[in-house]
């Protein structure tokens, strides 16, 4: 039951309260250093990320709003 209240509840909040509430938990993960031991990434590690990424956004780019 309570499963299904909280389904109800985030039906009816705004996409900004949502996106809200996703961006503070994803934060919580990468503080959390036990939820996101990858947070502790050497500097070769996140610079093959960035490049994945950039390459990402390269071939993928965002769609622009109206």
């Amino acid at each position: 039951m309570a499963l299904l209240s909280r389904l109800i509840a985030a039906l009816r909040i705004s996409p900004e309260e949502r996106q809200a509430e996703c961006a503070e938990r994803c934060l919580e993960v990468l503080c959390d250093a036990e939820r996101a031991p990858a947070a502790r990434l050497g500097e070769h590690e996140e610079a093959v990320i960035e490049a994945t990424r950039r390459r990402w956004n390269t071939l993928h780019p965002p769609a622009s709003k109206p």
